[in-house]
């Protein structure tokens, strides 16, 4: 569904939400060579407007604190050639090819690299509707010779949190949350615990978090990627939030 520049204007100032992804994707680009480091990669179709947009975002693992962002919003100016719209679609997206390029030296010289993922523990897209959003379970040793290992379990909680002062819109939407991770073993022993006591900068309004993928190296260092839900164009939008920590 199309709507007017005068419209899309309308959203742009008066909800804020105008890099709202309805078709988003993202990508683990990987820790780095020590552990210290890593890097997800999420790009989208702006609901309303279908101009694309890009980010990557590269975090310290020990702390779950911001390293980098670099952040491509494409103008709407820029959707047009001779007067006809363009489409995009997340596979032909030239917001993702640009950040490429301006990543690229940080992500080499931080020595992250798409073949560091570790163990790929847990996948849960969307469409996987018998997952259970906010628990799982998994193990880092199967298909390991010889060797057995701990079991985790992860799991969420959303608190809903409204912010000081809301913008007006956002009576019209869900609460957002604040998002508490813990990982605890079977024994119930405690070896990760992180609470938001403020919204990560981003995701002020998000009103849900899905687990989605759990990747883990070395049995300690854990990069977690979630789904989000937050008000979009043309109803609920979700992008991808990555939470790192280490396993202790």
């Amino acid at each position: 569904m199309k709507y007017s520049p005068f419209c899309f204007l309308i959203l742009l100032f008066t909800a804020g939400i105008s890099g709202a992804a309805h078709l988003a994707s993202v990508e683990f680009l990987g820790f780095s060579d020590d552990g210290m480091f890593a890097a997800i990669e999420q790009c989208w179709i702006s609901d309303g407007s279908g101009a694309p947009g890009a980010e990557l975002i590269i975090k310290s693992v020990p702390d779950d604190s911001v390293v980098h962002r670099y952040r491509i919003l494409w103008p709407e100016e820029l959707l047009y050639a001779d007067g006809v719209e363009k489409v995009f679609l997340n596979s032909d997206n030239p917001a993702s090819d640009s950040i490429h390029g301006l990543s690229q030296a940080l992500l080499d010289s931080l020595g992250i690299s798409p073949g560091n993922t570790g163990v790929h523990c847990i996948h849960h897209p969307l469409t996987d509707r018998d997952a259970v959003p906010d628990r799982v379970s998994f193990v880092t040793w199967l298909g390991a010779f010889s060797y057995t290992g701990p079991e985790y379990i992860l799991q969420l909680r959303n608190h809903p949190e409204m912010p000081e002062s809301p913008p007006e819109w956002l009576s019209m939407f869900d609460c957002p949350v604040l998002l508490e991770t813990t990982i605890t073993n079977r024994s119930g022993d405690t070896l990760l615990f992180q609470k938001d006591s403020y919204p990560e900068y981003g995701y002020e309004y998000v009103s849900e978090y899905r687990i989605r993928d759990v990747y883990v190296e070395g049995d300690s260092l854990t990069a977690i990627i979630l789904n989000t839900v937050e008000p979009g164009f043309e109803g609920a939008d979700s992008r991808f939030r990555i939470i790192t920590g280490v396993l202790r």
